[in-house]
């Protein structure tokens, strides 16, 4: 065959050109429905995937849409990284949404040149009306550039069809096994199943491919789409990586098994249906139905293979309420009862921030700091819900006492929100300790680490008196309060003392960490003077 050919050369140019516009296309479309994706839209989305069934029609639709279920994979992963969704409630949506990619393989099969270009002429007539339909004009616009691209393909290998020597290239892929890996290579390496698996229907349908290599090809594009998920998991928290390793092995497990039984699976195709593309369509379809369906009804024990594969002791903060669940035929006390007890939770986050910041000493590194951070965001999200449930109150009518009860508890989660700030702040602290490469006894950790411990009595002291106290508990939380200000302040003196003694002495993070805790108490200081208000002018008794 000659290559070098001006006529193959315009077809090879022909087929590239048509495979880039597609992949554009996706790649668009992809991004301006996630831009879509509104932070109601994710809250929506956290509730609605608790359900396996309606996670999995989730991931139908979306993958649907988007043409690409590793984008909507990679989200997914993205999402549970983030304590958006859990990794147990994302599980459905990626089995879901290897069913929705299945829809490329139809499209294929379909002379799409006129509903193409009357999507395209739609999308462009929508952008030119203004603002107002701009979110629904480009995501119309390349969808029809999608169906566009792979009319282009087509048409593009239509000369190759009779052509022997083509037909003899193709014959080196009569293997299986070979066809397997070759299309599970390729899908690697274009990141997108779409494009392989609308290729190898466009191939079938043309009498390029047989039907028994065909077959193995879609499984392969199966396989090597969940490659990129699984590389990007590997850098994410435990339980991303959990879903990563999960879609790989949905994918690897299904196709090996369609592969040991892939002779009666190729006579089903050929029994079902007529001519080699619907064939080949029909079995992306099946063998992506067959696998989600499986491993949704055995979702627990798939599960619990993967928490076993992957181990790991940490800890998955989802971005949710724990009580504040937006039950509108709570009356008010109830209501006001559950946002005490969010405000305890959000208590017990703050915590859990200063504990890693201490631990972030011993051992810095990147998980740790990323917990730091999410937990802080998980504050500033409990603080956003709080409120908005404290506002949801107004719709009662509220007695002079449960209004100023209201006001004050507005004030106690946005100061829960600031004493998170200062839990970060202290653990970057200790971040710039090993940048810097200051010495241990500099920082003095033994006697940091004696009072942050106090400072965490402190912060469960307060959790309670949130929840409820006498005025007498609140008053003994001020003698807490004191130990720690006494304790501070010898700090500070030894810390004068050692610079005037001590020229290479360096005890900066020690007092910067020494004045975020004193702030830290101050800011305890103030919750419990807003509860001692409330408590002396509406006692309980």
């Amino acid at each position: 065959m000659k290559i070098l050919d001006f006529t193959y050369f315009q077809i090879f140019l022909g087929v590239i050109s048509a495979l880039v516009l597609f992949l554009y296309a996706i790649d668009n479309l992809s991004n301006e429905l996630q831009s879509l994706a509104s932070e109601k839209f994710r809250t929506v989305l956290s509730k609605v995937v608790k359900n396996k069934y309606a996670g999995a029609l989730v991931g139908i639709v979306a993958t649907a849409i988007t043409q690409s279920s590793t984008v909507v994979i990679v989200t997914v992963m993205t999402l549970v990284n983030t304590g958006v969704i859990s990794f147990t409630n994302s599980l459905g949506v990626m089995l879901g949404s290897h069913i929705g990619t299945t829809l490329t393989a139809q499209l294929a099969l379909v002379n799409s040149a006129a509903i193409a270009s009357i999507l395209i002429i739609i999308g462009f007539v929508l952008e030119l009306l203004g603002k107002k339909f701009r979110y629904v004009s480009k995501p119309i616009f390349f969808l029809g550039l999608i169906l566009f691209s792979l009319h282009l393909v087509s048409l593009s290998i239509e000369p190759l069809r009779e052509n022997p020597e083509i037909m003899q290239l193709f014959s080196h892929l009569s293997n299986p096994i070979l066809a397997y890996f070759a299309s599970a290579i390729f899908t690697i390496i274009v990141q997108s199943s779409s494009v392989s698996t609308g290729m190898i229907v466009i191939l079938a349908s043309g009498g390029m491919v047989p039907i028994e290599v065909a077959i193995p090809m879609i499984l392969g594009a199966n396989m090597g789409t969940s490659f990129t998920a699984l590389i990007l998991s590997l850098k994410l928290n435990l339980y991303a990586r959990r879903a990563g390793i999960a879609n790989f092995l949905v994918n690897f497990l299904g196709t090996l098994l369609f592969m040991i039984f892939l002779n009666p699976f190729t006579s089903l195709m050929t029994s079902i249906a007529t001519g080699a593309g619907q064939q080949v369509a029909l079995a992306h379809l099946l063998f992506n139905l067959f696998s989600a369906v499986i491993f949704l009804l055995l979702l627990k024990p798939f599960e619990k293979l993967i928490v076993k594969i992957v181990k790991g002791q940490e800890e998955e903060i989802l971005f949710e309420t724990k009580y504040i669940d937006g039950d509108q035929s709570k009356n008010l006390q109830s209501r006001i009862k559950d946002i005490k007890k969010e405000l305890a939770y959000s208590i017990e986050s703050t915590i859990k921030i200063y504990q890693k910041a201490v631990s972030a000493f011993y051992n810095t590194n990147k998980l740790t700091l990323m917990e730091i951070h999410k937990l802080e965001t998980l504050n500033d999200f409990l603080d956003d819900e709080i409120t908005k449930a404290i506002i949801s109150l107004s719709k009662f009518k509220l007695s002079e006492k449960d209004a100023q009860r209201t006001v004050a508890l507005v004030k106690i989660s946005n100061t829960i929100e600031q004493l998170g700030d200062l839990g970060k702040d202290f653990s970057q602290i200790f971040e710039r300790v090993h940048d810097l490469g200051i010495e241990e006894k500099d920082v003095n950790i033994e006697k940091l680490v004696d009072i942050h411990n106090r400072l965490m009595e402190l912060f469960r002291i307060i959790e309670k008196a949130i929840l409820g106290a006498t005025e007498q508990e609140l008053m003994d939380i001020k003698l807490k309060e004191e130990e720690i200000y006494t304790l501070i302040r010898e700090e500070f003196d030894i810390h004068v003392n050692k610079l005037q003694k001590d020229d290479r002495y360096n005890g900066g993070p020690f007092v910067d960490a020494i004045s975020i805790i004193e702030l830290s108490v101050s800011k305890v200081r103030d919750i419990r003077k807003l509860l001692l208000k409330q408590e002396r002018e509406y006692p309980k008794h």
